[in-house]
């Protein structure tokens, strides 16, 4: 990876680990909070098909090049010699405008279903019958064909329309995005370019392609969520209704409709421990629809405000400090995240 400097830091210590899953979309609850510490939230899934040797190797190249050191705990910092890299880097390198809908979608799903819709339509538009299809998935060649077969109008024109409107609103935020995705499309007698291709065409370093390409991507899957039509029909399954997993957002639901814990975890056949973690995964993620003073009662919060005081990554869980017995991390941790919306 040719940029992994810029996730470290000079002053804050960062798990190795949790960077790589976070860019692999390994969604605990631990990588969630630390991700969200880091700062790195939106970098969730970037690099879905990161293989651990190319990560490692990119780490053991920056550690030799002195732009990072690991201390005691394996933990990254940027040297200064890194600092000075990063600074110089920012110019240089894409910075995403769609990474804060990390959570919409998985964009290898998107990408392979879009690209397969759009030239099922180009080639239906020239009423060829006969050419290879972009992708042989039984699944999505009959999820593209109902969406076809369904669809009541010209669909054509309505797909141009939409990707005009796309297009424009791509436009005016970056043109480097626009030229990545359409140059991309495949269609009849168009087969795209490839990656190689696009760099000899645009001056745009090779390393950087990965990022346009999941910003254009979540861009498409954001204008489908907002732009009822033909692409977001085309890709609605694909579309996650909140930035929580199926399974948090169903403990989410019980939750707010006052279930306790408990409840929760009869009505849904779960362990309390499974519950806690979704609470928490919604507390990291999607804070803005949790009761925090049902949550994190006040006697509770009271108890650890005499116990921790300064930055939040620097605490240290004491479970002689925090109150809740076998559920004592999770107030623990809960109070990391009321502080730091608090603040």
């Amino acid at each position: 990876m040719d940029n992994l400097l810029r996730f470290f830091d000079e002053h804050q210590p960062r798990r190795i680990r949790v960077i790589e899953n976070t860019l692999k979309n390994r969604r605990t609850v631990s990588t969630l909070f630390w991700a969200k510490q880091y700062g790195l939230l939106n970098w969730t899934g970037a690099y879905r098909s990161l293989e651990r040797e190319e990560f490692d190797h990119s780490i053991k190249s920056l550690v030799k090049d002195n732009l990072i050191r690991l201390d005691s705990a394996g933990q990254a910092l940027l040297t200064t010699s890194g600092v000075l890299k990063q600074e110089k880097l920012v110019d240089e390198e894409y910075q995403p405008h769609f990474f804060d809908w990390y959570w919409l979608a998985n964009t290898r799903r998107i990408e392979q279903r879009l690209l397969l819709g759009i030239q099922v339509v180009s080639e239906l538009t020239y009423h060829n019958r006969y050419y290879a299809p972009l992708t042989n998935e039984y699944h999505e060649q009959q999820v593209v064909k109902r969406w076809l077969f369904n669809w009541r109008g010209n669909i054509a024109k309505q797909l141009f329309k939409e990707l005009e409107l796309f297009g424009n609103s791509l436009e005016s935020v970056d043109e480097r995005l626009v030229n990545y995705f359409f140059y991309s499309l495949i269609g009849h007698q168009i087969t795209g370019k490839n990656e190689l291709q696009f760099c000899q065409q645009f001056p745009i370093p090779k390393g950087q392609l990965p990022i346009i390409k999941q910003d254009a991507l979540l861009a498409i899957a954001a204008f489908a969520n907002s732009y009822q039509g033909a692409l977001a029909r085309l890709l609605e399954e694909l579309l996650a209704p909140s930035p929580l997993s199926y399974s948090g957002n169903q403990t989410l639901l019980l939750y707010q409709r006052g279930y306790s814990i408990t409840q929760i975890a009869k009505r849904r056949r779960i362990k309390e421990n499974t519950v806690r973690e979704h609470l928490l995964e919604a507390a990291i993620v999607y804070p803005e629809a949790i009761d925090w003073e049902r949550l994190l009662p006040e006697n509770i919060r009271l108890q650890l405000t005499k116990q921790y005081h300064g930055p939040i990554d620097k605490w240290r869980f004491n479970p002689e400090a925090v109150p809740g017995g076998s559920a004592a991390f999770y107030y623990f941790r809960l109070f990391q995240l009321y502080q730091e919306k608090v603040r």
